[in-house]
């Protein structure tokens, strides 16, 4: 409590108006307006730096070494500009500075490896894992899991194993919002690096539906084609789907011999069934599953467009006429609304008392 409301508490206290030990001040954080002109400041004032960087430093550009030691001083001033207290002006600044830092280091780590792709992809997977748990930043913490997600997934494509890595991703950000509440000196950060998996799942996943021919190039065909196969990355969805719905009904004391756990486990594998014709609804609705069990909207939102897009994008690949499509959304319209009618049978909700 300040020394400006000490006073005030105290008469309170003496009226009888409040009891106990005063409550802790909480911090007012500044309207989204003025974080976004800070930002906007942050991020102009960076660019206005690193311009006169570059054009004093020209020859860091053309020397690997240099572009390593300047990048690698970036991010760790980066670093302690962040342990200063929080200011949106003073972080986006470190934000954009650290971005800077870690440019100049995937150039020299791409012009070191000797553009062998495989092995660049992979340094820059582990250059973007520590910054992710280290750096005291809400924003890089979500960057760098994304970029670590994005760098790792084109590690695999290059070694010829593109569809893996979805259900590798997908089980990391599924252990990460399933243990949120776990370790609460820690959640601002698992939260963080949630998000980030979350934003690259929904990527990664997108790239596979329509970007996987144009990327076709990458392709190393000199692996094991069982790994090369779309349906082993909807098998490995699908068992991290199994995984979420068994770890949330454990959580809520749902035994799995019970008639919600069975209905739970064979609703989740027709479910994955179907994700093998109609891939990434396993994704959409893991994503929308875990939101609701953390009560996170965000992450329902997410789920939700996500879903849409991936139910969007088999409507417009379905190789087929418009009225053949149609037919078939009548379809399944008829059947979701049939399989409505049986869990409101099967699994009867509980009305609830009416209130006064």
């Amino acid at each position: 409590m300040s020394r400006q409301t000490e006073p005030v508490w105290t008469m309170l206290q003496k009226v009888s108006v409040v009891q106990g030990t005063a409550p802790e001040t909480g911090t007012l954080e500044s309207p989204w307006y003025v974080k976004v002109l800070l930002a906007f400041s942050g991020w102009l004032a960076a660019l206005f730096l690193l311009g006169f960087i570059g054009q004093g430093f020209e020859f860091v550009f053309k020397n690997s070494t240099a572009a390593f030691i300047i990048g690698a001083m970036m991010i760790g001033g980066a670093f302690a500009i962040l342990r200063i207290p929080k200011n949106e002006f003073v972080e986006h600044l470190a934000l954009a500075v650290s971005l800077a830092g870690q440019a100049l280091l995937v150039f020299a780590i791409f012009d070191i490896s000797n553009r062998n792709e495989k092995i660049a992809w992979l340094l820059v997977t582990l250059l973007q894992v520590p910054l992710a748990v280290l750096m005291p930043s809400f924003v890089h913490r979500v960057f760098s899991s994304f970029v670590a997600a994005f760098a790792f997934s084109m590690t695999l494509t290059i070694m010829g194993c593109p569809y893996i890595v979805s259900g590798m991703v997908m089980l990391l950000a599924a252990w990460c919002w399933l243990n949120e509440f776990r370790y609460p000196q820690q959640m601002r950060k698992i939260r963080a690096i949630g998000y980030g998996l979350v934003l690259a799942l929904i990527q990664l996943k997108g790239t596979v539906l329509f970007g996987h021919r144009s990327m076709g190039w990458r392709f190393s065909r000199n692996q094991a084609e069982l790994w090369d196969k779309p349906w082993i990355g909807e098998i490995l969805i699908g068992l991290v789907t199994l995984y979420v719905v068994w770890h949330l009904l454990q959580r809520y004391g749902q035994a799995i011999t019970g008639r919600l756990a069975i209905t739970a486990l064979l609703g989740t594998l027709l479910l994955c069934g179907v994700s093998m014709e109609v891939q990434g609804i396993t994704v959409g609705m893991v994503i929308i599953l875990l939101g609701f069990a953390g009560a996170n909207r965000v992450l329902i939102s997410l789920g939700i467009v996500s879903l849409l897009f991936y139910i969007s994008s088999y409507y417009y690949l379905l190789e087929a006429t418009l009225l053949d499509k149609s037919q078939t959304l009548l379809i399944v319209g008829l059947v979701l609304l049939v399989v409505r009618w049986l869990m409101l049978r099967i699994l009867p909700v509980k009305k609830e008392a009416q209130h006064a």
